[in-house]
């Protein structure tokens, strides 16, 4: 039986349950990407203290610690892109136009997948153009950075 009450009180759980799947998993995420995060940290950190002191006073120490902080914020990001976004994205493509080569010709699936693909591109076009701006950005911020420290 369907009625409002039903359909609402099912509406609330199922939500409920998204929401909770959701958190479970960023929890489970967060746990493996800060060891990554701190494993490769340790590395750059270890790196920078083997290097000789000569390195270290001809450099500026804010610009440094400014790209490295950058860099580990850059891996969390690039990871949980792929994790979460770029993999389940591919995979729902690729059943998608399965799907529809099946029950609709494969011409129907190669138009779908190349619409897919045409916006892919054009993203990634415009994302390439953006970077330039954003990597002006990041030299301006380095280059306070190393004033203030």
């Amino acid at each position: 039986v369907a009625t409002p009450a039903v359909m609402l009180a099912s509406y609330g759980v199922v939500r409920a349950t998204a929401s909770f799947c959701n958190e479970y998993r960023n929890a489970i995420f967060a746990k493996v990407a800060q060891g990554v995060l701190k494993k490769v940290a340790r590395q750059v950190f270890s790196h920078l203290h083997e290097l000789d002191i000569s390195y270290h006073l001809t450099r500026q120490t804010g610009a440094l610690s400014r790209a490295v902080d950058r860099g580990t914020r850059g891996i969390n990001f690039v990871f949980s892109s792929l994790v979460f976004n770029v993999f389940p994205t591919a995979l729902e493509v690729g059943l998608v136009g399965g799907v529809l080569a099946y029950k609709c010709g494969p011409s129907f699936a190669v138009l779908t997948v190349g619409t897919i693909a045409t916006y892919t591109a054009f993203t990634i076009a415009t994302t390439q153009w953006r970077t330039q701006f954003r990597k002006q950005m990041n030299k301006s911020d380095n280059e306070g950075a190393s004033v203030a420290l």
